[in-house]
């Protein structure tokens, strides 16, 4: 057997191509896009200038990415997103070959271009996130419990898989998912059972304790900060029972995975059972432990109370794999082809990313090309994935011609709102940063988490004062407010504010307050139209206040009541982030 005897056979060699052709196209688009990095990537950021084993809403392998990749390329834009096409990479190709053991070759193919062009992964791939952190060594798991299963793994499979479960808790707690699988597959799967009640299996548990135990000692000393973080954004408390985020939350979906995939994923678990043999009803059971539990316990999340669109996402490793098989195993079908253009048609039209006009059109086009591609192929499941791949692959390219080209492109699609969070904090830190430097505060004092992100970033090293965070209450509610309060709060402070609901509270510290005016800047216009039938306008805007003799008023429920006013008005206005009137003349 030769060295590269696992490229033998037609379908590696493209998986092969397409695995290094993708990571080199990505590497390329992370150099040159324009887009400034979000604000939780800032805050990442700032996390990894320091680190430890923990941090206020995520444990930290985020911030050791970012701190490695720093080191190796610097801090700019494309310094801290560095990692992110790699990381997926690393992914599919685990992925990749425990597909090939499972199905063959041909599901290998299928199951990499299925993971490294679905929806998600092409935006993960040019973005620093946890799931983007998370996904290698939840890939790496699965193929490492897999050799464990199938008695091809020893000793260092075992270890590996303790590692990779350990790392990846590290990562992002969505990792408990993956305890979940493994547990059901225990249950359900005896050769997993009897892999992971062994030796073996008590080393898996002895090192991932291992390595998580540094993480539970460092929250324990914090108050189980980071814990109690993720508690407050499944925001349990809210009004129950919500059906149209349940809605949402299955659009979401199809949106991550891909449309074709996700069909074909509901499909192959729960309607297209029949007909399959023995060996790859278990293997498909075996993959479906790592993928209902996610998708239920989410959707039932989204109908209680809310989810993000990104918190189902760890089901789709495993999925991309039984979906290979789906494809490859079913019958050619007519009927499978219309239903999935026309879901894929609905999909489209109802998503508010373009232009009504331009979203017509693409759902036009797409069902144009999946009826094509059908009779071309005579309507075979595997040539109704391939549509699917190029439908993204069609977008993808579309939104980076956007993205990378003028940015008049942007305003032409509609996709100013879309991209407003990751445009305009250059320019406004430079704003703030000149004003500061003319006012000479002793303090600048923010009353947005966004907005300080972005100035920590943005305006690092330039500020002539510190930049700290107003507190709502005397305990911190976010890494913001976790800033040292410094006596400049008692001389003259520079207020930066973008929360109008919020400034009445601040400036009932300080005996005497002025205004300073105002900094903004323009990121384009919304699909609303005003009464004169021109487009909103979208603009981001902070005012600017010099606050001195700071008398601050005690934190009680005197002092809450007292704005309850101010709170009922405030929750109105953060149903958006703009504080201006959209249709007025600028």
């Amino acid at each position: 057997m030769t060295r590269f005897s696992f490229l033998r056979e037609t379908p590696d060699r493209i998986a092969f191509v397409m695995i290094t052709g993708l990571l080199l196209l990505r590497l390329v688009i992370v150099n040159a896009s324009p887009l400034e990095i979000g604000v939780d990537e800032a805050q990442y950021w700032r996390w990894s200038t320091t680190l430890g084993w923990g941090y206020y809403s995520k444990p930290p392998m985020i911030a050791w990415t970012i701190h490695a990749s720093t080191l190796l390329f610097g801090d700019s834009e494309a310094g801290i997103r560095m990692f992110a096409p790699i990381l997926h990479t690393i992914s599919a190709i685990f992925l990749w070959l425990l597909s090939r053991q499972m199905f063959g070759s041909k599901a290998g193919l299928i199951t990499a271009a299925g993971y490294l062009l679905m929806p998600g992964i092409i935006l993960s791939s040019t973005i620093i996130s946890t799931d983007g952190v998370l996904f290698p060594f939840w890939s790496m798991s699965l193929y490492m419990l897999w050799q464990l299963r199938e008695a091809r793994g020893g000793w260092g499979h075992a270890a590996l898989l303790g590692i990779g479960i350990g790392i990846g808790f590290l990562s992002k707690y969505a990792m408990l998912y993956f305890g979940i699988g493994l547990a059901l597959t225990i249950l359900l799967d005896a050769p997993t059972r009897k892999a992971m009640l062994s030796l073996k299996g008590a080393l898996v548990v002895a090192i991932a304790a291992t390595v998580i135990a540094p993480h539970i000692v460092w929250n324990a000393a914090n108050e189980f900060q980071t814990v109690g973080h993720t508690l407050d954004n499944a925001n349990l408390g809210a009004d129950r029972y919500n059906p149209e985020n349940l809605l949402t939350y299955f659009s979401d979906q199809m949106g991550i995975f891909g449309p074709v995939s996700f069909v074909a994923l509901i499909a192959g678990v729960i309607f297209l059972r029949k007909g399959r043999s023995e060996t790859t009803a278990k293997i498909e059971t075996w993959l479906a432990c790592f993928i209902l539990p996610v998708i239920v316990i989410i959707a039932i999340q989204a109908f209680i109370s809310r989810a993000h669109a990104n918190w189902a996402a760890t089901a789709y490793p495993a999925a991309s794999i039984l979906v290979a098989s789906v494809f490859l195993r079913i019958n050619a079908s007519q009927r499978t082809w219309f239903i999935t253009a026309g879901l894929l048609a609905i999909a489209v039209i109802v998503a508010p990313v373009f232009t009504l006009l331009i979203r017509a059109t693409i759902a036009l086009g797409f069902v144009a090309v999946i009826l094509s591609a059908g009779f071309i192929a005579k309507w075979r499941p595997v040539g109704l994935f391939w549509s699917g791949i190029a439908i993204h692959l069609g977008l993808s390219f579309f939104v980076a011609a956007v993205t990378l080209g003028p940015t008049s492109w942007i305003a032409a699609t509609g996709m100013d709102n879309t991209l407003k969070r990751v445009r305009g904090w250059q320019a406004l830190a430079d704003q703030v940063v000149a004003r500061a430097n003319e006012l000479q505060p002793s303090a600048i004092l923010v009353d947005e988490r966004e907005i300080w992100h972005a100035l920590d970033y943005y305006a690092r090293d330039r500020l002539p004062a510190p930049l700290l965070h107003w507190r709502y209450s005397v305990d911190a509610k976010n890494y913001a407010e976790q800033q040292p309060m410094t006596d400049g709060l008692d001389d003259n402070v520079l207020l930066v504010s973008f929360r109008s609901n919020r400034r009445e509270r601040i400036q009932a510290d300080y005996a005497t307050w002025r205004s300073e005016g105002r900094v903004g800047v323009e990121l384009g216009q919304r699909s609303r139209l005003c009464d004169d039938g021109t487009r909103e306008s979208l603009y981001r805007e902070l005012r600017l206040y010099m606050m001195s003799d700071y008398e601050p008023l005690e934190r009680t429920q005197a002092w809450v009541d007292r704005f309850k006013a101010a709170d009922a008005n405030g929750q109105l206005e953060d149903t958006h982030m703009d504080r201006f009137d959209p249709c007025a003349p600028r």
